[in-house]
């Protein structure tokens, strides 16, 4: 996948969940007016979707971010060391499951494919199954792994993603119903939510993006 299908497929999930705010603003209640158990759990609902366009938008950047160094021929001893990390997960996962007798074997395994001449590359997500359940936090971690700098969003769009998070897993795992969750968000404060994420997001694919496009995943040769 390259940047730009993730970026398409990032703005149609956001324009999906901006079609659907749209809706619930039209059909909210008159002035004054109580919402009814169906609008609240409409809105309940809603944050979960505005949630699903967030994790899928970070797991297609991350693919795009792995398509475009699989694709460069970049040898192992010539990245950062971070991003062993990811190219070298099986050996990673080798180590941390192996039992006394064989840690040495195991690390120098890990130790000599980092240092040495193979072509980093990979067809899958390594991340994937760590990142299901994504936040601010989440996309920081993911910077980190790629060596790329942190970004900078504002505070209160990154605590919004925080607790978008949070309420998407109080529906998803039982913990509240949809109205319950949805009884407390305003349109507007369904808004702000909707472009804190939309500011996160991007942010977070214009990093990891300039970060690849310009190769800071190498080694700083002197």
């Amino acid at each position: 996948m390259s940047f730009i299908v993730a970026e398409t497929e990032t703005r149609e999930r956001f324009n999906e969940s901006r079609l659907l705010l749209d809706e619930l603003r039209r059909n909210g209640p008159l002035p004054l007016q109580p919402l009814t158990q169906l609008q609240k759990a409409q809105r309940g609902l809603w944050l979960v979707s505005l949630y699903a366009a967030v994790e899928r938008s970070v797991n297609s950047c991350v693919e795009a971010a792995l398509g475009i160094i699989s694709s460069e021929g970049v040898k192992s001893a010539d990245a950062v060391s971070s991003v062993h990390s990811i190219f070298h997960l099986s050996k990673v996962q080798s180590l941390h499951s192996c039992g006394r007798g064989s840690i040495f074997d195991k690390t120098i395994t890990l130790l000599e494919a980092s240092s040495s001449d193979d072509i980093l590359g990979t067809i899958d997500n390594p991340l994937a199954s760590s990142l299901q359940n994504v936040d601010s936090k989440t996309m920081l971690w993911v910077l980190r792994l790629f060596g790329a700098p942190a970004m900078t969003p504002s505070q209160a769009a990154q605590g919004r993603i925080n607790t978008l998070r949070e309420r998407r897993n109080a529906v998803a795992h039982g913990r509240e119903s949809a109205a319950k969750v949805g009884e407390r968000y305003t349109i507007t404060e369904l808004e702000n939510i909707y472009n804190s994420g939309d500011e996160v997001i991007t942010e977070f694919s214009a990093t990891l993006k300039y970060h690849c496009v310009s190769k800071s995943y190498l080694r700083r040769t002197a």
